[in-house]
């Protein structure tokens, strides 16, 4: 979101396209908003069950490719249509994209407009660590596992990108021999993650770029409530545990287990509701208070541990907290983060959700709380201070997308796009 505002900042038109859940956050933030389709919801839900994007159960399939058919088939519009709020003619220069929009290498093309893709989850094939949607264990296998979940996401979706390769976008369908179906192997990637946590592999090109983390200032415009800072006053500094928008099976029983940890290891706990319902108790305790969301970065600085799914995000935002962090994957990079934050000594071994429980999270509770976990986090904390992942991010765009300064200024580079000032005038991606 930040990224997206600095290229404003510096004259850009920038739109982002995403879920309607997200339109007024969008909208406050002073970006331009176009709906995608898809829910997230579903999606979130799909991918707790099956662990990922690859379905488990057959009975699966039908939900995963409709969401994703949405998707794809809502981008082109994404591209081109007006404002829907102000009418605004809108013509596309550049787009940035995610992954897991898919359909995004083949808009570009039919716009003959250059595309970057920046993620929080690595992509691009590696000998270092696997893809973080596979289960390859041995480091043998770690390049091939990027190619064969390549693949086996195509299997799923031929058949629906060359639809719209077809009507939509009146394009030559894509052949099922092509080598890489993500997107062509010149497009630059941008990866949203610190070089401290995760330095960039060695067998990384030129056009991939690890950026840096990337946070959104919420704090200084929170307004806390009065109930929250003086349960936080009240006593010493207390563990976070939350799943944010993650559907949680059994939250009754997650939450049982949560206060029982929380007493037997005499720390206090800050539950956060989510969607998944965390938090609702019998009788109040308290060394317990339940809340509903609040900004990472007010709330962490104020915690002493943290224990999360490990998105990237929530990863990032405990980290530069120098918050001790336990991670409860639910799917997809979340596994990965989990053994990144293990790797580094700020935090014990994930702990996957369908194996929580009461044993596991008083270990990890414990082993949080030791002395030289905390020192690790304050020096990974430190080496993360100097880091700008916004600034990053933009510099990595223009370093391979050069502009302009004004029409009247000679174009001396070269540039994948139409004539004229450069802008990006484009952005999206799903939640």
């Amino acid at each position: 979101m930040e990224f997206k505002f600095c290229l404003q900042a510096d004259g850009h038109r920038v739109r982002l396209a995403t879920h309607s859940n997200f339109k007024d956050f969008v909208l406050d933030a002073g970006l331009e908003f176009y709906p995608l389709g898809g829910d997230p919801k579903v999606l979130a839900g799909y991918m707790v069950k099956n662990k990922g994007f690859l379905p488990s159960n057959p009975s699966e399939i039908p939900v995963q490719r409709q969401q994703m058919k949405d998707i794809i088939f809502s981008l082109l519009d994404a591209c081109k249509e007006d404002d829907p709020h102000s009418g605004v003619k809108f013509d596309v220069d550049a787009i940035i994209a995610n992954p897991p929009a898919y359909g995004h290498t083949h808009v570009a093309e039919a716009l003959n407009v250059p595309l970057h893709i920046f993620f929080t989850m690595p992509w691009t094939p590696t000998s270092e660590f696997p893809h973080p949607l596979s289960r390859v264990k041995h480091s043998s296998g770690y390049r091939l596992s990027y190619h064969i979940v390549d693949a086996l996401i195509w299997l799923g979706i031929r058949d629906m990108i060359n639809e719209f390769r077809k009507k939509t976008l009146k394009l030559r369908p894509v052949t099922y021999l092509r080598g890489s179906y993500s997107s062509p192997p010149d497009v630059p990637y941008g990866y949203i993650w610190s070089p401290h946590l995760v330095p960039k592999p060695k067998d990384w090109g030129k056009n991939i770029d690890v950026v840096g983390f990337c946070f959104l200032d919420l704090a200084s415009s929170y307004k806390p409530p009065e109930s929250l800072l003086k349960w936080i006053d009240a006593g010493d500094k207390p563990i976070y545990i939350g799943f944010g928008s993650l559907p949680v099976q059994q939250p009754g029983g997650m939450t049982k287990i949560i206060v029982q940890a929380l007493e037997k290891t005499g720390q206090r706990g800050i539950i956060n509701k989510g969607w998944g319902g965390l938090g609702n108790l019998e009788k109040p305790k308290d060394f317990v208070y339940s809340l509903d969301n609040c900004p990472h970065d007010w709330l962490f600085e104020r915690c002493v541990a943290v224990v999360h799914h490990g998105g990237a995000g929530t990863t990032a935002a405990g980290l530069k907290a120098a918050c001790p962090t336990t991670i409860v994957p639910f799917f997809g990079d979340q596994p990965f983060w989990g053994e990144q934050v293990h790797a580094k000594g700020v935090g014990p071994a994930p702990i996957p959700i369908d194996e929580f429980s009461l044993d596991k999270l008083v270990e990890a509770i414990r082993f949080m709380l030791k002395p030289e976990v905390k020192e690790r986090a304050d020096e990974l904390a430190r080496a993360m201070e100097g880091e700008d992942g916004v600034a990053g991010s933009v510099k990595a765009f223009y370093k391979h997308f050069p502009v302009r300064k004004s029409k009247d200024e000679p174009d001396t580079t070269q540039t994948h796009h139409h004539s004229g000032v450069f802008s990006i005038r484009r952005c999206f991606g799903h939640a």
